[in-house]
């Protein structure tokens, strides 16, 4: 262990030079600006840097990749707190309650503890990254299909915590989302499904689409007119500074979110956006005043924010150590490393050490430096809250719409955008919540593909299932998850009719 650290002391030295840490603030700011774009996000944002990185020296490549995927992390929380559109998946989340924060005149407080959320949960990434590399990368490989899709069925479970106060409702959003999910070419036979005989649809629908119709267009259609007064409300730049007192307060919440964020970004294809979905639903399980979530709870933008920094990271050690990529944004990261000519796997932390340590030590430097950046250029950005949205609104519609056409360039991706928000608008009319359809969206094609995956390699067997002890525990956590609420209402309806009958 000591080895490890003074490894990573080496490190701090090598990617101290000049030309890396340029190569660092130059992707963190890039990467600020992506994550707070809709329609972009941290895997758009490396592609797009991709053949630029590669021309550099190859520790500064990676180095500046890194800094543009952890940098789209923190700026993804921007534009989800202040317009109530995620920048990218993992910032679903934290549109809950710090959209809600924005709204009442506490956007400055939102921000600052996003940023204090996202420094705390990329520093126990990054010294959990440190720790135990090697040794977490080796336990990954012992989910396969059957656990991965023991670990969908519980991540989807958490609708009963995600869906708000009408379960039925929250599940008939979910089954809409996972029936969207499958909307595209079969993953395992090809053939196109739910296309409505349009091949413009054989690759799906893309995330970001749904996510700014859902959450953006669909909060500006339901916007009433009486809200073109001006907010009077101004903020001042101490307000966006991160303040020990929040930080104190949602210290649970920061610690659980950057634990669960980094051991759900080790599995290879779960990724941040289940790790915040996971976090959020654990901090409201835990909290003493589970209400406040959904209606501008601290903690509700603590956790997401604090898992979603610590998967980015966690999400480094199956593709360094093993050479399998943990999301699609370390696909692309992956891509990079062979491009300079590095082989990722377990041999490379032998053959490069240097260079692991370097990049490793690189990560910890734009952590630190990615509060400072985001500190600064936030009040630019937060301007923006304290607009009249008749001014407004026509701005950030015109960048959505901006953001939308240019991920395919393609119109009919404008009007599915369109048509998610109305959607989302009379989901919100009818009382139906969002997050569900995300999360079903995003974690049905991950769940059908390990159930169909596994079924092919066990031709049929479906007892394969339960012969996991991992499956079986995760399974039995999910359970636990529905059962334990309705014994504990089941007792404490038992204990309030007692308590009438004794009072007769």
């Amino acid at each position: 262990m000591l080895e490890t650290w003074g490894l990573l002391l080496g490190g701090l030295a090598a990617a101290s030079e000049p030309a890396i840490l340029i190569a660092i603030m130059v992707g963190a700011i890039i990467g600020l600006f992506i994550g707070a774009l809709p329609g972009l996000g941290p895997t758009a944002g490396v592609a797009i840097l991709l053949p630029v990185a590669v021309s550099f020296d190859g520790t500064a490549a990676i180095a500046a990749l890194g800094a543009v995927y952890y940098g789209a992390q923190y700026g993804g929380a921007v534009t989800a707190i202040l317009l109530g559109i995620p920048g990218d998946a993992s910032a679903t989340m934290t549109v809950i309650d710090g959209y809600q924060m924005a709204k009442r005149g506490k956007a400055g407080v939102a921000l600052g503890i996003s940023v204090a959320a996202s420094f705390v949960g990329g520093l126990i990434g990054l010294a959990l990254l440190t720790a135990f590399a090697t040794t977490i990368a080796k336990a990954a490989i012992a989910f396969g299909p059957i656990e991965m899709t023991a670990l969908m069925i519980f991540s989807l479970s958490l609708v009963s915590v995600l869906g708000g106060s009408d379960p039925i409702k929250a599940f008939i959003s979910l089954f809409l989302g996972v029936w969207i999910g499958t909307i595209g070419l079969d993953p395992i036979l090809g053939l196109p499904r739910f296309d409505f005989g349009d091949v413009r649809l054989f690759d799906g629908i893309e995330f970001s689409i749904i996510a700014v119709g859902l959450f953006g267009l669909a909060e500006m259609l339901a916007t009433p007119a009486m809200s073109e007064t001006a907010v009077s409300t101004k903020l001042r730049f101490r307000d966006l500074l991160p303040r020990l007192s929040d930080t104190l307060r949602c210290w649970r919440e920061l610690v659980s979110g950057s634990l669960i964020g980094f051991f759900v970004g080790v599995l290879p294809g779960a990724g941040a956006t289940a790790a915040t979905m996971i976090a959020y639903a654990f901090a409201k399980r835990q909290s003493k005043h589970p209400e406040t979530f959904g209606d501008g709870a601290m903690e509700g933008v603590a956790a997401p924010e604090a898992a979603n920094n610590a998967a980015s990271y966690g999400s480094m050690i199956p593709m360094f150590a093993l050479g399998i990529p943990g999301s699609g944004t370390t696909a692309i990261l992956m891509g990079g490393l062979l491009m300079i000519g590095l082989q990722p796997g377990p041999m490379l932390f032998a053959t490069q050490p240097d260079f692991v340590w370097a990049v490793f030590g690189s990560f910890y430097i734009g952590n630190l430096a990615l509060v400072a950046i985001t500190i600064v250029l936030t009040p630019l950005l937060a301007a923006c809250a304290f607009l009249r949205p008749g001014y407004l609104y026509p701005v950030v519609i015109a960048i959505v719409i901006y953001g939308i056409f240019s991920i395919n360039y393609s119109m009919f991706d404008v009007a599915l955008a369109i048509g998610f928000g109305v959607v989302g608008y009379v989901m919100a009319k009818l009382g139906y919540p969002p997050v569900p359809l995300v999360l079903g969206m995003i974690l049905g094609p991950l769940l059908e593909r390990g159930i169909r995956r596994t079924l092919v390699a066990s031709q049929g067997d479906l007892s394969v299932f339960f012969k996991s002890p991992i499956a079986l525990a995760i399974i039995a956590v999910t359970l636990a998850l529905f059962i334990v609420p309705w014994l504990l209402k089941r007792r404490a309806r038992a204990k309030a009719a007692s308590v009438i009958a004794a009072g007769a």
